[in-house]
């Protein structure tokens, strides 16, 4: 069993599932509904735990009602939770989430995260006492420093889920050593996943790696850019499945310390997440697969 401490959002997520993607002015019936955790640690938590580690989520949740929705699904699904929110009244990050049952493709909509932010006590030195792996997700920015600061120290390796750009990254790239990031990842002066690349490695990072959907991941280290081949599926719900492949990733990091076929077997997770609905079907399939 492997241990790992994963640090950033947590949402509480209504997802419905629909038939098309609505039209101006159109109400729809949803033909199926789920209410669970989302954010992209906390997938990746929930991910992790479900091959038998030990996974422990940092975040910021609080004692609001709508709060519990998520903290039974992350709880449920043996992910230890730390809750350090420094607004414990506020509402959780909400989100509404529409799945197209077509083609798999969703679109949401989800309150403010900026000003959301975690107590001054969230972390310390201690945190990362037996953790194997720390992953990072570019919320709560502050904690995160800290976190892969002590982590560089202890060698304790960094993964950062990067989604999209987030202001002050620029801080934290430094002390990461794995970036697997969307192809929605753009640093600033960047257009191009070369010029992505380039600028991930000018911060001194030697693992990167550029998710592409159902194509082959982009993998660059040892100077060199490999092709890592995606499983061809016929997708039902890619929602999440970003998070999931990152949970994987650090599940087989440690398993294995192969950048590569870590990546190509947290492909194939996230490909099998892609043909059930939701985010946590997936985990009962590879049990019995």
């Amino acid at each position: 069993m492997h241990k790992a401490t994963f640090l950033g959002l947590a949402t509480a997520d209504i997802v419905y599932y629909v038939s098309h993607h609505l039209r101006n002015n159109e109400k729809i019936k949803a033909e199926r509904q789920l209410a669970v955790a989302g954010g992209p640690a906390t997938n990746a938590a929930v991910a992790f735990a479900s091959f038998g580690n030990e996974a422990t989520l940092i975040t910021g949740l609080g004692q609001h009602p709508l709060a519990h929705v998520a903290k039974h699904d992350i709880i449920e699904h043996k992910v230890i939770l730390l809750d350090c929110t420094d607004q414990p009244k506020r509402p959780p990050v909400l989100a509404s989430i529409l799945v197209d049952l077509s083609n798999g493709e969703r679109a949401g909509v989800y309150s403010n995260t900026d000003l959301r932010k975690l107590r001054h006590d969230a972390v310390t030195e201690n945190t990362l006492e037996y953790a194997d792996l720390l992953m990072l997700d570019g919320y709560y920015l502050p904690q995160a420093i800290e976190l892969a600061t002590w982590a560089r120290r202890l060698r304790i390796p960094v993964v950062l889920d990067g989604g999209s750009w987030k202001e002050g990254l620029d801080q934290l790239l430094p002390l990461i050593d794995y970036a697997i990031c969307s192809d929605d990842f753009l640093p600033p002066d960047c257009g191009t996943r070369k010029e992505t690349i380039k600028a991930l490695a000018r911060f001194g990072i030697r693992h990167i790696a550029i998710t592409r959907g159902g194509d082959p991941v982009l993998a660059h280290y040892n100077g060199a850019t490999h092709e890592v081949p995606v499983m061809s599926i016929q997708p039902v719900d890619t929602l999440g499945a970003g998070d999931i492949f990152h949970g994987a990733f650090c599940h087989y990091l440690l398993e294995r310390n192969d950048f590569l076929l870590s990546l190509e077997r947290a492909g194939e997770v996230a490909s099998l997440a892609c043909t059930s609905l939701g985010t946590r079907a997936w985990i009962e399939q590879a049990r019995f697969a």
